[in-house]
C-alpha cells in the first residue's frame, strides 16, 4: 500500500517540478520588469520550512520530505503523509493561480 502512494507523490512531485519550473521563469520575467519584488512565494504559516522568492525551493523540501517519508515507521507515516498533503495542495494551488495569471 504505501508503495503505492509514494508512487503517487513521486509523480505529483513531478509535475510540481515541472510547474515550478515554469513559474520560476515567469518570476523571472516580472523581476526583469521590476515587478514581483516579494520575499517569499508562500507564507511563513504554510509549514514549509523553505521561504524562498521562486517555486524550485518548496518543490526540493517536498522531495526531502518524500525521503524521509520512504524512510519512516509505521507510527511516523501517517503524520508525515498527512502534513506532506497539505503542503502538495498547498504548492500546487499557489502553482496553479501564478500560471493563470497574465
Amino acid at each position: 500500500m504505501h508503495d503505492s502512494v509514494i508512487a503517487k507523490l513521486n509523480d505529483t512531485l513531478r509535475d510540481l517540478y515541472h510547474q515550478a519550473i515554469d513559474a520560476d521563469k515567469k518570476l523571472a520575467a516580472l523581476r526583469a520588469k521590476g515587478q514581483a519584488k516579494f520575499s517569499a512565494v508562500l507564507r511563513e504559516d504554510s509549514q514549509f520550512t523553505t521561504h524562498a522568492d521562486h517555486f524550485l525551493p518548496y518543490v526540493a523540501e517536498l522531495a526531502e520530505e518524500l525521503e524521509l517519508l520512504e524512510m519512516s515507521t509505521e507510527q511516523e507515516y501517517q503524520a508525515l503523509l498527512s502534513r506532506m498533503v497539505h503542503k502538495i495542495q498547498l504548492l500546487a494551488s499557489t502553482l496553479g493561480q501564478f500560471l493563470r495569471l497574465d
